[in-house]
């Protein structure tokens, strides 16, 4: 997969409104959760617990984790994406989100298909909202489309 090449994310205008106000309730900290779905196109947000609340990052609880990704697999949907808040940043990925895009001390991606969606708080009025794919160590914008 070429990075964001021809990938799109489709979205409900209820789920992002979802992952929106799930964002705002964890600030000041970073909330995250996964998208399930198919073919590009978000079904089920599931609103994670972030295990290691802060303002700069958050890790997705493994339990929780673990019992999300069965329940996807039930449903016969896939993990499409994932989405995190970025408290007081932009909405582009950073050094720590990449990173953590891979295994850690290798150069193999966690979720290669995966679309990274990343809520900006900047101001929480208007929040923004973007998806990224990561890959190969770059950074390439999504098209978000919301109906």
């Amino acid at each position: 997969m070429s990075p964001g090449k021809d990938v799109v994310l489709t979205i409900t205008r209820d789920d992002l409104q979802t992952i929106i106000d799930y964002c705002n309730a964890g600030y000041p900290d970073e909330a995250c959760g996964i998208l399930a779905g198919k073919a590009g196109r978000v079904e089920k947000v599931y609103s994670m617990t972030n295990a290691r609340p802060g303002p700069v990052s958050y890790e997705m609880d493994p339990e929780e984790q673990f019992r999300v990704m069965k329940d996807i697999r039930q449903t016969g949907l896939e993990m499409v994406g994932m989405f995190h808040s970025h408290p007081d940043g932009r909405a582009y990925p950073s050094g720590v989100d990449v990173e953590k895009a891979y295994w850690p001390g290798t150069q193999l991606p966690n979720y290669p298909e995966a679309v990274y969606v990343i809520v900006s708080l900047m101001d929480r009025a208007v929040p923004v909202v973007k998806g990224y794919t990561i890959a190969d160590g770059v950074v390439a914008e999504v098209l978000l489309t919301v109906t």
